[in-house]
C-alpha cells in the first residue's frame, strides 16, 4: 500500500469517526448503521506496515482521539439508557406488609406501567 493511499485511507477514517459521533448525537440509528458499515469495510482492508506510518503521526493521534471521543459518548449513552430502565422498573409503591407481617416489594407493573413517572 503507497504511502499516500494510506494517508488518504486514514483521512477518510477520521472524517468517517467524526461522522459516526455526529450521527450518534443526532440518534440517526440508520445513518449510524451506514457509517459504521463504512468503517469497518475500510478497516479490513486497512493493515498497515510500522515503516508505512513515518510520518502520520499527528493523524494517527487524531484517528485515536476522536476513536476515545466514540467510545465515551457511546458508553456514557449506554449507561444513561442502564440507570433510566433501573429508575423505570423501580416499584412505584412502597414496601408493604404481607399475610404474615414480613414486608414485601410489590412486583406488578413499576413507574412506567403504574402510570406514577
Amino acid at each position: 500500500m503507497p504511502g499516500a493511499d494510506l494517508k488518504s485511507r486514514l483521512e477518510e477514517l477520521l472524517a468517517l469517526l467524526i461522522e459516526e459521533r455526529e450521527r450518534a448525537m443526532a440518534l440517526d440509528m440508520a445513518g449510524l448503521q451506514k457509517v459504521v458499515t463504512a468503517k469497518e469495510a475500510l478497516l479490513t482492508d486497512l493493515n498497515p506496515q510500522p515503516e508505512e506510518v513515518a510520518g502520520l503521526e499527528e493523524l494517527l493521534r487524531q484517528i485515536d482521539q476522536e476513536n476515545r471521543r466514540n467510545a465515551f459518548l457511546l458508553w456514557t449513552g449506554l449507561n444513561w439508557v442502564r440507570d433510566l430502565m433501573g429508575f423505570m422498573g423501580k416499584a412505584a409503591m412502597p414496601q408493604v406488609y404481607g399475610g404474615g407481617g414480613q414486608s414485601r416489594a410489590l412486583t406488578e407493573g413499576g413507574r412506567l406501567l403504574s402510570g406514577t413517572v
